[in-house]
């Protein structure tokens, strides 16, 4: 077989291929202590066309692993890609149990949320597990 004939269709592959794996949103990531010192773990993966995340596990501020009811939910819905880059759907906030509109960009092993309701906008970063 002609070596240019295996050639041809591997240059397509890595040329079609999804954004580099830092830039990525899926994988496991950790938040920051909430308010009330609750870290989640959240595994994101596509869901259809969209990015969804599930909370995995529970620690508190120290790094200890906290039982919780909260292990199981899904914490990211239905977040779509943007022109620019972003993602953009809903947020679940376990501290008061309640739905946010939220953006979200990755940057490297950083995932910047910015989330929003009627009182405003709060930045929160996560950083890349695996």
């Amino acid at each position: 077989m002609n070596f240019s004939k295996l050639l041809f269709p591997l240059v397509i592959y890595l040329l079609s291929a999804p954004p580099a794996a830092a830039d990525w949103p899926v994988g496991l990531w950790q938040s920051p202590p909430d308010t009330a010192g609750l870290v989640v773990h959240v595994r994101t993966k596509p869901c259809g066309r969209s990015i969804c995340g599930q909370i995995e596990r529970t620690k508190n501020r120290f790094g200890y692993d906290t039982p919780s009811s909260f292990v199981g939910r899904r914490m990211l819905m239905d977040m779509q890609i943007q022109p620019d880059g972003s993602y953009q759907g809903q947020m679940w906030e376990p501290h008061g149990n309640r739905l946010v509109a939220s953006r979200m960009q990755v940057q490297g092993n950083v995932m910047q949320f910015q989330n929003c309701d009627s009182g405003g906008c709060v930045n929160v970063d996560w950083t890349r597990l695996r």
